[in-house]
């Protein structure tokens, strides 16, 4: 779906539908056959990647490939093989192994390369793999095309999160290890022009009309954010201007009969920019370019530098802009934490939103929040090789994004919180980190322990459900207790939470701390006069709250709540003093100078004392049962 921009308010009420699109679409990419064992990956793991350059023939209405892959590597533990991925459907025509032939061997998608002597830990090694194919779309595969429905585009894309890069080219897929550098040759037909990461270095015109685009990026890369796009595109170009920075080339390759609102959506990312490089930091790729890949994809993705996208809307801009911070320059080193990625850059459109949309930032945040409600398990993926789980719009994208707002609301300061942010950034620009890294950052730079927040939001499912009653005392104080139960599961919340006190001659909020199944407290609201209160007015907490009701029953008594579910009556009494609600407990009456006057017992069928021999005045009545305590105060006439 796409938005028409001159309706830009009216645009924000078709949310869920743009950005769902995103998380399907990389939910799509199923868990990959025969995926690779943990002894592939030690394997691996002995060499470290320092650069990637792929040099492929491609189309725009095919996905057959043609071309090789050059990979410069240092060694870390002696090795007499190479492990790489690569598809099946990807065929070896030769390798090249430090300028010499080598010779390989294939088992499912393992590729390995062996050497003709020992490579020795702290030396470096330069692998060429020359293959060719026609690549699976299978499932989703990592090419996608747009040619078989939508004859007038013919545009050939690659998508490679979380595990299919290898499906077309040669690769490690090892989220810790990225590359230090990349280059993307594409050979096209002439008519095409082919976008990818970085910066484009030269564009070669070949025989047979043909081109190639040659594209190099000197940042730092994880294997599934280099790409490629080939479409007969035309090129739309904008500039941002960062306080403090160099003007931004924003490189956009669209349709040359892309919708108006393609456009019109692109228009915004300057500003984008401008806002994420005040908030959050210098957009990290800013010596080469930001830029949008036009391709029949739903949502977007966020390849570095350069993001394919399938839908306009100032949201899904939004997002994957966000992504170059998260998730391109920090990527999570495990896809567990996948919410390093998706739920911060969920939250990019809510900070988009209050910079240049505000008017439209309650909505995005009450949708946010009733998504997030939907969650089933935590926003930490415990099973990180389905697919669908690690992409779950309602826990990954928006519970994932309501944490970061949570612990916004829980700095209480706007100012230390984005603090910490870019502080989170600068610790591991360039580089990968964990959930427990960015705990660590915060905690710091708030100066305070998150254990408890982390626990209950990242690594535990559900969210509290609050009843409550209150009431206004004699002194003008309000007294409140407020129950909560988990939607799922026995832990209880630990929370800041507002109070919104609408009052007679003007409203109050008041922040209260809970941290238990039930939680009293005696607030001061000065000498108004309360009509009502609401929880969390600003929503600024993931909750639900089933009822807050006026209780005038409730008061306290020697610090014991008392309310309606214990009745005591009459008051003023005469001969007796009746209860309800107050079976099988034992009775004592006290007067005030805390001399008991009467000892009793309840039953069944007895609810009832005689107060025949108490003088008028003023008693207190204790009831008590099972441990615990109940007091009245009652009048005797």
């Amino acid at each position: 779906m796409r938005i028409i921009y001159t309706l830009c308010l009216l645009a924000l009420y078709f949310p869920t539908l743009a950005q769902n699109d995103c998380a399907y679409l990389k939910s799509g990419l199923n868990k990959k056959a025969g995926s690779i064992s943990a002894a592939d990956v030690a394997l691996m793991n002995r060499y470290d990647v320092h650069y990637y350059k792929i040099d492929v023939e491609a189309k725009n209405n095919s996905v057959a490939i043609k071309g090789n892959a050059t990979m410069h590597a240092k060694v870390l533990q002696d090795i007499k093989e190479i492990t790489l991925e690569l598809h099946p459907s990807m065929l070896i025509d030769s390798v090249i192994l430090n300028d010499s032939s080598a010779t390989y061997s294939r088992s499912g998608n393992i590729l390995s390369i062996h050497a003709n002597d020992t490579l020795r830990a702290n030396t470096f090694f330069r692998l060429v793999t020359y293959y060719q194919g026609t690549a699976t779309n299978a499932g989703a595969g990592a090419m996608g095309n747009g040619y078989n429905t939508h004859a007038s585009k013919k545009v050939s894309w690659t998508l490679s999160e979380p595990y299919s890069a290898y499906e077309w080219w040669p690769c490690k897929q090892v989220l810790s290890d990225k590359a230090d550098s990349s280059a993307v040759w594409i050979t096209c037909d002439s008519v095409n022009k082919a976008g990818s990461n970085g910066l484009l270095q030269n564009k070669v015109n070949l025989p047979n009309g043909k081109v190639r685009y040659e594209w190099k990026s000197q940042y730092p890369i994880s294997y599934y954010l280099i790409s490629f796009t080939v479409c007969p595109y035309e090129e739309y170009n904008l500039y941002a201007h960062p306080i403090g920075a160099d003007s931004i080339l924003v490189q956009n390759y669209i349709y040359k009969d892309a919708a108006p609102e393609v456009k019109q959506g692109l228009n915004y990312t300057p500003a984008l920019i401008e806002n994420f490089s005040n908030k959050i930091g210098l957009y990290p790729f800013n010596k080469e370019k930001y830029g949008h890949c036009q391709a029949e994809i739903g949502g977007g993705m966020e390849h570095q530098t350069m993001t394919t996208m399938g839908d306009f809307s100032f949201r899904v801009i939004a997002h994957e802009l966000g992504h170059q911070w998260f998730g391109d320059y920090v990527t999570c080193g495990s896809w567990s934490d996948i919410w390093l990625n998706e739920g911060f850059a969920s939250y990019c459109e809510y900070i988009s939103i209050e910079a240049l949309m505000p008017a439209s930032k309650d909505f995005w945040l009450a949708e946010a929040m009733n998504i997030a409600q939907q969650a089933s398990g935590t926003v930490h993926v415990n099973d990180s090789f389905t697919v669908s789980t690690v992409f779950d719009y309602a826990s990954t994208y928006r519970k994932g994004a309501i944490i970061l707002h949570m612990l916004r609301y829980e700095f209480n300061n706007d100012s230390l919180f984005f603090a910490g942010i870019r502080n989170y950034l600068q610790a591991h620009k360039l580089s990968t980190a964990l959930a427990p890294d960015f705990r660590k950052v915060m905690e710091l730079t708030l100066g305070k322990d998150l254990n408890y927040f982390f626990e209950q939001w990242y690594y535990n499912p559900g969210y509290p459900v609050f009843t409550g009653k209150w009431n206004q005392l004699y002194n003008r104080k309000i007294l409140i207790n407020l129950k909560q139960v988990p939607t799922i599961g026995t832990s209880i919340f630990k929370t800041s939470l507002d109070i919104k006190f609408i009052c007679q001659g003007g409203d109050t909020i008041i922040r209260i701390w809970i941290d238990s199944a039930s939680s009293t407290k005696e607030i001061d609201v000065g000498s108004k006069t309360v009509i009502s209160l609401r929880l969390d007015p600003k929503n600024n907490i993931l909750n639900e709250v089933i009822s807050l009701a006026k209780n005038p029953a409730m008061e306290f008594v020697d610090g014991i709540l008392i309310d309606e579910e214990l009745m005591v009556y009459p008051n003023p009494a005469n001969d007796y003093l009746k209860f309800i609600h107050a079976e099988n407990c034992e009775v004592e009456v006290y007067n005030l100078a805390g001399v008991k006057m009467i000892a009793d017992r309840l039953g069944a069928s007895k609810t009832e004392i005689n107060l025949d021999g108490l003088d008028p005045g003023i008693y207190v009545v204790k009831l008590s049962k099972s441990g615990s305590s109940r007091y009245v105060k009652f009048i005797k006439q």
